[in-house]
């Protein structure tokens, strides 16, 4: 009698174990918001249809943040401003430089109106009675103009010898002429070969003193113990360490040379890189001050203070440097 009141007593407990569990697996309408709501035909918005506003709102914030590639994305990434530069000054494009046609290397800038004949070919643009300005189609720096069939083309600037100039400041080597180790073409085999002889066979032979670079090309001095591992040492003769290109000797030992100089404002880095002082920001290639002139073709050395780059000359009305 005793066992079967307790096997129903356990039977009563797992019946209200299971409807326990049941019952907290059936959502509570208190909770959420009723059935008619979910239903978008019936005017109701409801959990469900601020959730579909979300997923929209993330969805167009996605788009705008990122874009699907493009025609513009890539024309963008062409721009002139992050191709590749010739690093000295006389090469670089001015701030105040505006291209108007990357492929002919053209560029329009705004100068006082009675020194527009001192620009060479240039095209006029548009006049600002007003200011005494005119706006001109010129050559970009590091390009010279020159006529060619009664067109205006634009050459780059560089001083080569024994090759043509490519870009500005960069050579490329004639044939039968290599680049040797600072920057300039020398003689190769079987025209000759520096501190060297060439042979019938194309060959190049160097002096006592000397070996074969790399290429076989040109001969290279030899110092016997070497001239460390500071790179800015060089091997310039035989048995001779001096200071390699672009460094100048010093008490301090070789440091580097900037050309042009980067100014009261700077201090000259590897790699012709200026670092600019509180007060100076890099700007054309120096370090200059802010200063209220325009100083267009000019170095800002103080707040009131231009000074012209060569070949050119302060204009008191527009504050710019003109060509002399």
């Amino acid at each position: 009698m005793h066992t079967l009141r307790h096997a129903q007593l356990a039977l009563i407990v797992l019946l209200g174990l299971g409807l326990a569990r049941i019952g907290a697996n059936v959502p509570s309408y208190s909770e959420y918001d009723a059935p008619m709501r979910y239903d978008t035909r019936r005017g109701g918005g409801g959990r469900y249809n601020n959730r579909q506003q979300q997923l929209q709102q993330q969805a167009s914030a996605a788009q705008t943040l990122y874009p699907r590639p493009g025609g513009i994305n890539y024309d963008l990434a062409e721009t002139p401003a992050q191709q590749q530069q010739p690093r000295r000054r006389e090469y670089l494009l001015r701030a105040h430089e505006g291209v108007s046609s990357r492929d002919q290397h053209k560029c329009r800038i705004w100068v006082p109106s009675e020194a527009v004949s001192k620009y060479p070919l240039a095209s006029l643009i548009q006049t600002d009675v007003a200011n005494k300005l005119t706006s001109i189609e010129v050559c970009c720096t590091g390009y010279t103009p020159t006529r060619l069939m009664g067109v205006t083309v634009c050459r780059p600037i560089c001083s080569c010898q024994n090759g043509g100039c490519r870009v500005p400041g960069e050579c490329d080597c004639y044939e039968g002429f290599v680049r040797n180790d600072n920057g300039d073409c020398v003689f190769a085999c079987p025209i000759g070969c520096q501190n060297g002889r060439c042979y019938l066979d194309g060959s190049c032979q160097c002096d006592m003193g000397y070996m074969l670079d790399e290429t076989r090309r040109f001969c290279r001095p030899i110092c016997s113990t070497g001239c460390g591992n500071n790179p800015r040492h060089n091997c310039t003769e035989p048995e001779v360490c001096s200071c390699a290109k672009g460094y100048q000797l010093t008490n301090e030992g070789c440091q580097p040379v900037c050309d042009p100089d980067c100014g009261i404002g700077g201090i000259c880095r590897d790699n012709n890189e200026c670092d600019c002082g509180p007060g100076y920001t890099l700007k054309d290639g120096v370090c200059q001050s802010d200063c209220y002139q325009k100083c267009y073709n000019g170095v800002c050395v103080s707040r009131n203070r231009c000074i012209c780059d060569p070949g050119f000359t302060y204009h008191e009305q527009s504050t710019m440097c003109v060509p002399v």
